[in-house]
């Protein structure tokens, strides 16, 4: 995977007020008890600049997951769309309360009715800040970093997508912990409420590459506990890297996958704070995590000539390291909504035998899964085929039509 990191130009700020400032009230959903699906009132447009992502305080007591502390226009949106960069509130654990940054984009065209969603899960962007997606432009090396987005917007789609705890925002990164992003994803759709110009509806269909595999399918997972005045109508994977203690073994069996094992731990650690680096890395492994806050990828070439990088026994079974990967990857599909996966069989990252397993758990919980192959394609060269059949198949989600269920495939 690669990280092509170009910072576009941002025009001004917005913070979203409840009235004429920021206050309480927002943050308590202006009085309302469902506060997820109180509109905000206007824009106020403030200078930020290159200080939007500053955040160093955390929500204030009362404060609802969904709710907006700022919004800032973002100057690449295709034509014809409007496009913010957001911070704004989750729960990205039980009772803890973060601010997140993501994007929203909204078609500028007049719509019939309320605009469905379509929720964008990210994948490995690295650990720095600077690396969040929001940060970076809408396009790289020629090619559209949320795949299939101008199309979606073409369809008249609203387009969210978070930036993860911790990634773009002071604080730790939950790289590859599941759940905490799959929270600040399903918060996602409560600011698109707040927003009054999307004009939102409450139904969705969210896809994601690789780490946003995992997030899709742990969304899925809790999105009815959740997130339940929200619909979701599909959920479809690119390249998915799902259960992170088998990707990790994976990984170690390849010293040139060492950066990404070592990038791997902080997110992990971000979650399981008790986990000690010095049970799974040798002291010449530790020396690469400094490179973690140097480059999106950095630590993939400066780690790749680290020989023996891990402690004996680092994930053996009973290990600290193998009892909280094995936590993170202790869900299981609830079978509500219809699945598309896109696989190519070239993909050494998120081998096809891993993915096929996740096809096998989503068809004993009941869902609708087509499966894909892609022969000769690997873990990036699969996401440009599936972008252009992506945009179909979520209209089909919207419009109710049937959805293809290979489960009894080969």
């Amino acid at each position: 995977m690669t990280c092509i990191h170009t910072t576009g130009l941002r025009a001004g700020a917005l913070i979203l007020a409840c009235g004429a400032a920021l206050s309480a009230a927002l943050l308590s959903g202006c009085g309302d008890n469902n506060a997820h699906a109180a509109p905000v009132a206007g824009f106020k447009e403030v200078a930020l600049g290159t200080s939007f992502w500053d955040i160093t305080a955390a929500p204030p007591a009362g404060a609802l997951a969904g709710d907006i502390l700022q919004a800032q226009p973002r100057t690449d949106a295709p034509a014809g769309v409007k496009a913010w960069d957001v911070v704004y509130v989750s729960e990205i654990q039980p009772g803890k309360m973060a601010y997140v940054s993501g994007e929203i984009y909204i078609p500028s065209t007049t719509a019939d009715g309320p605009r469905d969603v379509v929720l964008w899960n990210h994948e490995t962007a690295g650990l720095a800040d600077a690396c969040a997606p929001s940060r970076r432009s809408r396009v790289e090396a020629g090619r559209e970093r949320a795949p299939a987005l101008e199309a979606l917007l073409a369809k008249g789609y609203v387009v969210v997508m978070s930036d993860y705890p911790g990634l773009g925002l002071p604080g730790p990164a939950f790289y590859m912990a599941g759940q905490p992003n799959a929270r600040a994803s399903l918060d996602m759709l409560r600011v698109a409420q707040k927003f009054g110009e999307a004009n939102a509806s409450r139904r969705y269909v969210m896809y994601g590459w690789s780490q946003g595999g995992q997030t899709t399918m742990w969304a899925e997972n809790i999105a009815a506990t959740y997130a339940p005045e929200f619909t979701g109508l599909g959920a479809a994977l690119m390249a998915p890297a799902v259960r992170i203690k088998d990707l990790t073994l994976n990984s170690m069996t390849s010293t040139e996958n060492a950066g990404y094992v070592i990038s791997t731990l902080p997110g992990i650690q971000a979650y399981f704070p008790q986990l000690k680096y010095r049970d799974f890395l040798t002291p010449d492994a530790m020396e690469q995590l400094p490179v973690l806050a140097s480059g999106c990828f950095d630590v993939w070439s400066a780690a790749a000539g680290v020989k023996d990088a891990y402690v004996p026994g680092a994930l053996a079974p009973g290990s600290a390291w193998w009892t909280a990967m094995t936590a993170v990857d202790n869900f299981a599909p609830r079978g509500l909504m219809p699945f598309k996966i896109y696989q190519g069989l070239a993909d050494t990252t998120t081998p096809p035998v891993l993915t096929k397993r996740e096809r096998v758990a989503l068809c004993a919980a009941g869902a609708a899964v087509d499966y894909q192959e892609f022969p000769g394609l690997d873990h990036e060269a699969v996401v440009g085929q599936a972008a252009k059949l992506l945009p179909a198949w979520v209209e089909d989600r919207f419009n109710g039509r049937a959805a293809v269920n290979n489960c009894g495939a080969p």
